[in-house]
């Protein structure tokens, strides 16, 4: 086997474990879909609340009816909260919860240590 196709499995090894770490790291199957990572990374890379329609745009592959049932569903599991915009008192921003933007980032750390291992040699 060449090197390159070691390299290719060690990274496809990697990225099943990343996704049971994800799966660990949820702990629902409610939300285990490929749509709410997208959502949740993209409020962490936003690192700060947005508003609801940008939140719709970070699950690209929903209609924005489908994806207003995510970030519903998301903000019922507790994942997510709603915030009252200061620049306009009648709009809500979401955010990460803290406690799970720090489980996040627990899971981030963990999965960059899989792919670093599995790309190290």
């Amino acid at each position: 086997m060449s090197k390159t196709d070691q390299q290719r499995r060690r990274f496809v090894g990697a990225l099943n474990n990343m996704d049971a770490a994800w799966m660990r790291f949820l702990q629902d199957r409610d939300v285990l879909d490929i749509n709410y990572s997208d959502l949740y990374t993209g409020l962490w890379l936003a690192n700060q609340p947005v508003r609801k329609q940008e939140a719709l745009q970070y699950m690209r592959h929903l209609s924005p009816q489908t994806a207003k049932k995510y970030l519903d569903k998301a903000i019922s599991k507790g994942h997510l909260i709603e915030v009252v915009d200061p620049s306009d008192k009648r709009a809500k921003l979401i955010e990460l919860e803290s406690g799970f933007r720090q489980r996040l980032e627990q899971f981030l750390d963990h999965a960059i240590g899989l792919f670093d291992d599995a790309l190290a040699t």
